[in-house]
């Protein structure tokens, strides 16, 4: 994406990735425009830069608790401290659930609920006053009945569903829908990092090495109505390794720098299928001109009565993407004086 969103420094390629439950949160940067001379990954439209709270050296926690409506619950906590002089730990949760505010008519199940969870441990250590590594582990997850999906318009097909028994809601604004089967959505978000820095006198060197999993599953009803003509599983698993080296200045003469690289290597696979249900083979046959209609061209071609969009697997796709890359990344500030900076990157 053109804007890119990193996590305590960490750069997150896919937005399942990017926009999960976050506790502990210090301060969110907004960083308007081109970024690629100070953030080694391309973000030519900007950054969201996301950074949380290190673990504290005095003992001490929190626990927050919400409740709303349609059982919404919102459980986050923390606790840290220190384990000996030179390193301190946090540890932080969060649970969301709340039951769903739409309804699909035909099953009587709720729909857009939410149930998800995540946890995060830290370490700091401050072996030196000029030298400090933080680590940090994270596990999320997500399995929810999602989304809500309205009709807006019921188009030619529409009386082809109502002759196979289907129904649709065209109230755009109700939160009521049809579908042939509960839609299953599930996420799994989780890795590691970390982050070295070292002062050297008016130098300071930072190391950022990440790994982080992505696995994402989804089943739903892809015609969107009571009728069952069509569904989609798609089974997503992606790879993802950074690290970043870069060394800055704090110089109180008029010139300044910044100097880094940059290295990126993802790996994604993807399993995606289509299968029809015993409604597909009626509904084409009413949109190819009668409900015999395929029975002839079976027939025709020399295919088992039945064969054309019979219920079961209809496509299937299997793909695999690598994606490595790599930049040397940079800006200097010159400062000739107080209130007046040229910088060039």
């Amino acid at each position: 994406p053109s804007v890119g969103v990193f996590i305590d420094g960490v750069f997150r390629s896919r937005s399942a990735a990017a926009l999960s439950d976050l506790n502990m949160v210090q301060r969110i940067e907004v960083l308007n425009g081109p970024q690629s001379t100070l953030f080694g990954k391309n973000a030519s439209a900007g950054v969201i830069s996301v950074v949380t709270k290190e673990p504290q050296f005095e003992f001490g926690g929190l626990v927050e608790a919400s409740y709303g409506n349609y059982n919404a619950l919102v459980l986050r906590g923390e606790v840290t401290g220190p384990v000996t002089e030179n390193i301190a730990f946090s540890l932080d949760g969060s649970y969301n659930r709340r039951d769903g505010y739409a309804q699909i008519v035909n099953l009587n199940e709720d729909l857009s609920d939410r149930n998800r969870w995540s946890a995060r441990g830290q370490l700091l250590i401050e072996a030196t006053p000029d030298f400090k590594i933080r680590m940090i582990a994270d596990y999320g997850k997500i399995d929810e009945v999602c989304c809500q999906v309205s009709t807006l318009v019921a188009g030619p097909t529409a009386p082809a569903v109502f002759a196979v028994g289907g129904a649709l809601d065209t109230d755009f604004f109700s939160y009521n829908t049809f579908l042939s089967q509960v839609p299953r959505n599930t996420v799994d978000n989780y890795g590691g990092s970390i982050q070295a820095d070292w002062n050297i006198g008016n130098l300071t060197m930072t190391s950022i090495t990440a790994y982080r999993e992505l696995k994402n599953f989804l089943d739903q009803d892809v015609d969107f109505t009571s009728a069952d003509v069509v569904t989609e599983t798609r089974d997503q698993e992606v790879k993802t390794f950074t690290q970043e080296l870069r060394i800055a200045s704090d110089f109180d003469g008029p010139l300044n720098f910044l100097l880094g690289g940059f290295y990126f290597d993802e790996s994604i696979s993807q399993d995606s299928r289509l299968t029809t249900g015993p409604d597909a083979r009626p509904f084409f046959g009413l949109l190819a001109g009668g409900p015999t209609v395929f029975n002839g061209v079976e027939a025709a071609l020399g295919l088992p009565q039945g064969a054309i969009f019979s219920a079961g697997p209809l496509t299937a796709e299997q793909f695999s993407m690598d994606n490595t890359s790599w930049s040397v990344f940079g800006t200097v500030d010159f400062e000739p004086i107080d209130g007046l900076v040229f910088t060039a990157g």
